[in-house]
């Protein structure tokens, strides 16, 4: 198998989905909503890392609420599953993971969005070091926008398009670095109100993303995940955002993040044994910090624990799978 194949294969998917040419300009730009947690939900932002859990089952809920206080403020929810398919007998030979996603995002009663997806993805050794996986979901997505207007007969009532989507991802890790690309919103849609669009070409932009994380024990009793994770959206200039976990025993970990001119923001998580609950909480320091309020975020689930996975290691008992869990 040629590894090398597959790789050209998701780059050429990110290259290709930029907009060139002319008249391609992205004009409605639809964000693809965030998560402060992004390194719980790790399988939510890169299909190829379903699959890689050392538990049989990876199963994780959430709700974001953005700005609260304003009326109408955006709501967002989510679902996920992904598990491995046979046995890994060994790093020597590759391995399947599958999974399903669902994510839903409301914005008041004018503008709601169902996203569903299945995703495969597939795990082989590339060094002595390291593995890489690679991945696509696949679903569908709904949009509904509802706006009463009688100035305006066209946005009138209740519209809704639903069209296909695709999202690739690369995963190169190990038992302490992670590096993550994936591209979402890959089906460049076309927003249409019956046979005609709605003002100038108005289309839902690619956004890339990649994350670099690595994970280290500060003290015998204290683990350390610090990540950066990068977004790139067609239409807008790329935002930055740093995350730090520190995980106090087997039990607590508090953490931190800093999105570059838009929040920072204080994590906390409680586990038990395979079970997580994590709270974020977003204070906004933007400019329009008046206008804006601030967003709480909340996710729990089956998901492996870090801690375990790493004492395995640095005691010298190597798991069958050197994966970088979190």
């Amino acid at each position: 198998m040629n590894i090398f194949f597959y790789i050209r294969f998701v780059f050429a998917l990110v290259i290709f989905s930029l907009p060139f040419g002319k008249g391609r300009g992205w004009v409605f730009a639809q964000q693809v909503p965030e998560y402060t947690q992004y390194i719980l939900n790790n399988y939510g932002l890169n299909p190829a890392a379903g699959g890689l859990s050392n538990n049989k089952y990876e199963v994780l809920v959430g709700k974001r609420l953005q700005w609260i206080g304003l009326p109408n403020n955006p709501n967002t929810s989510f679902f996920s599953f992904n598990t491995y398919v046979g046995k890994r007998r060994s790093l020597y030979r590759g391995w399947h993971g599958i999974g399903a996603y669902y994510q839903g995002d409301r914005q008041g009663t004018m503008f709601q969005a169902d996203d569903f997806y299945a995703s495969y993805s597939y795990h082989l050794r590339v060094t002595r070091h390291y593995n890489m996986a690679f991945g696509m979901a696949a679903g569908i997505r709904r949009y509904t926008w509802r706006i009463t207007d009688k100035y305006d007969p066209v946005l009138v009532g209740k519209n809704v398009w639903l069209y296909p989507d695709f999202i690739p991802g690369i995963k190169l890790y190990n038992s302490k670095w992670v590096f993550d690309l994936s591209v979402k919103q890959l089906y460049k849609n076309k927003v249409k109100q019956g046979s005609n669009r709605i003002g100038s070409p108005t289309k839902l932009p690619p956004s890339a993303y990649i994350t670099v994380s690595r994970k280290w024990w500060a003290r015998s009793y204290l683990l350390v995940i610090q990540s950066v994770h990068l977004k790139y959206t067609y239409s807008s200039l790329p935002t930055f955002e740093y995350n730090m976990l520190a995980y106090l025993n087997k039990n607590f970990a508090v953490g931190m993040t800093y999105r570059h001119l838009d929040a920072i923001a204080a994590i906390v998580q409680f586990r038990w044994d395979k079970f997580v609950i994590g709270f974020a909480y977003d204070y906004t320091i933007a400019p329009y910090r008046l206008g804006y309020a601030n967003s709480q975020e909340l996710m729990m689930g089956l998901s492996p624990s870090p801690w375990n996975d790493s004492q395995t290691i640095r005691q010298g008992r190597i798991a069958e799978c050197p994966t970088f869990q979190y």
